[in-house]
């Protein structure tokens, strides 16, 4: 196991308990959340080793890595993803009009493959053999297994997406400060994560499923993911909510909860968290943050 003993945005040595809860979807261990009190960021602590965190990954409950749309669950999981995937592109092209995109945790291939249609030449990383292969072979993209950003020229991209993918990073700020040299003078990130102050992961508590512990290793709020984005010289652009997240999240946590799926009470749940976010300084159940590179 790993245990830090400094908050990794701050340096402060105050870590105090947040909470404990399961992993709900493989080993059922038990994990503790802690939060720094000096700046608030949150994080797993401890947490398994890098080598070993590939074995929590294997659950068929992760169904971002498969196409399969069996089932209501997977059906809705699948048809507002394929809705998600124009959204995405709009802010992209909103951000930046053209040029070279690299998505990171890029999945089964829907979002790069979209891109690569509206014009940008695409790069993809995608550590999951399953979903790289299905990457590949559906929409002939350029795919590595390769996560180290090293890999990559100084100032080739002007763009960079993580979709829900820098809460698994387990060197945090080694990544940011490489995405720092490989993207162009004002290049854009796109980063996309759950928010742990939002209602409904105060309503579940240890059942939230976003804090899906221990392959979440970070759990971030506006304020910290800010925080750390500027400590390597990135400046917050534009904030946008998830709206279905919540719904996707309060449904999961409340099988957690009782053991058994409750669509009704789910729904009810994650419409309540989203009204809340609109309406208070909370948030959303997930958000998207674009940053820019400053120079």
């Amino acid at each position: 196991m790993i245990l830090l003993d400094k908050c990794p945005v701050c340096s402060g040595n105050s870590l105090d308990k947040l909470l404990d809860c399961n992993d709900f979807t493989t080993s059922k261990e038990n994990f503790t959340i802690v939060s720094c009190g000096t700046c608030d960021f949150t994080f797993t602590n401890p947490r398994p080793l890098n080598e070993n965190l590939g074995n929590y990954y294997k659950s068929d409950m992760y169904i971002s890595h498969t196409n399969n749309s069996k089932g209501l669950f997977n059906w809705l999981y699948q048809t507002i993803r394929n809705y998600a995937v124009g959204t995405k592109v709009a802010l992209l092209k909103s951000i930046t009009k053209e040029g070279t995109h690299l998505d990171i945790g890029c999945g089964t291939g829907e979002f790069l493959n979209a891109c690569k249609n509206a014009g940008y030449a695409t790069k993809g990383i995608e550590p999951s053999e399953l979903a790289r292969t299905q990457a590949k072979n559906n929409y002939n993209l350029v795919v590595s297994d390769n996560t180290d950003l090293t890999q990559f020229s100084e100032e080739e991209f002007d763009s960079i997406s993580m979709w829900h993918v820098l809460e698994h990073i387990p060197n945090l700020n080694k990544t940011i400060s490489q995405f720092h040299k490989i993207l162009k003078a004002n290049g854009k990130i796109i980063i996309a994560v759950p928010n742990y102050k939002s209602w409904d992961a105060s309503y579940y508590k240890e059942f939230w499923a976003a804090w899906d512990v221990p392959i979440h290793l970070w759990h971030f709020s506006k304020s910290t993911i800010e925080k750390i984005f500027e400590n390597h010289e990135f400046s917050l652009r534009k904030t946008k909510p998830m709206i279905f997240d919540s719904f996707y999240v309060s449904l999961l946590s409340e099988e957690f909860k009782i053991g058994k799926k409750n669509f009704i009470k789910g729904f009810a749940i994650g419409l309540i968290s989203n009204l809340i976010g609109v309406i208070s300084k909370r948030g959303h159940s997930s958000t998207i943050y674009v940053f820019e590179k400053k120079n």
